[in-house]
């Protein structure tokens, strides 16, 4: 199995790494989340998977993280760049909302299709004759 590491591109002048040299393609790998300096040439490393391991990983304003720290990363107050003030609300209070929103939206849609091959099924049953 192994790890996986996984770069997230902070700007937009990061360099490919098709155009990076070999030294600069090793800096960049012995980079690690654990340690203060996570960033090289415009590519963060906020995480890595180890062994397989499964993670349900969030995606908050740029920054990738595994849910179960996205309590602790996320207690800011929440900066709206549009409206240029800062909610009365924290990060994670939002992107929790956020996230039952969605998962209720899919619930619902999930339960439609459950009754739908139900119906589909009884009308099927009834007309056999069965």
């Amino acid at each position: 199995m192994g790890t996986t590491t996984l770069y997230l591109k902070r700007n937009d002048f990061a360099r490919s790494f098709k155009a990076m040299t070999k030294e600069e393609l090793e800096k960049l790998s012995s980079l690690s989340p654990y340690s203060k300096n996570q960033s090289y040439l415009g590519w963060d490393v906020p995480l890595e998977l180890h062994n397989g391991n499964v993670y349900i990983l969030v995606f908050w304003k740029g920054k990738l993280m595994e849910l179960g720290d996205a309590p602790q990363q996320l207690n800011r107050k929440y900066y709206d760049k549009y409206k240029c003030k800062v909610c009365k609300e924290y990060e994670w209070t939002l992107l929790k909302g956020m996230m039952l929103k969605d998962i209720k939206y899919l619930d619902k849609n999930f339960k439609r299709e459950i009754k739908k091959t139900l119906k589909t099924k009884s009308d099927l049953s009834s007309y056999r004759g069965e």
